[in-house]
């Protein structure tokens, strides 16, 4: 019977990426959050542009079901 160790392998690499992944370097320059304001305007924005695009994919004429040769 062969003892397979690829589970304790996986499990190792695993932990050693979180671990680099989940600290933060000393020194890192902090980010300052971003004013409300702008964040609601981004929300209207987006609002704004999905309304247009249904609206223009209502009135765009359909594509035929065949085209004759």
């Amino acid at each position: 019977m062969t003892m397979e160790f690829s589970l304790m392998m996986a499990c190792a690499v695993i932990s050693i990426v979180n671990n680099d992944s989940r600290s933060a370097l000393p020194g890192a320059p902090v980010v300052p959050a971003r004013p409300a304001r702008r964040l609601r305007l981004a929300r209207l924005r987006g609002w704004i542009a999905t309304a247009l695009h249904r609206a223009a994919w209502a009135v765009e004429p359909k594509a035929p079901a065949f085209v004759e040769p």
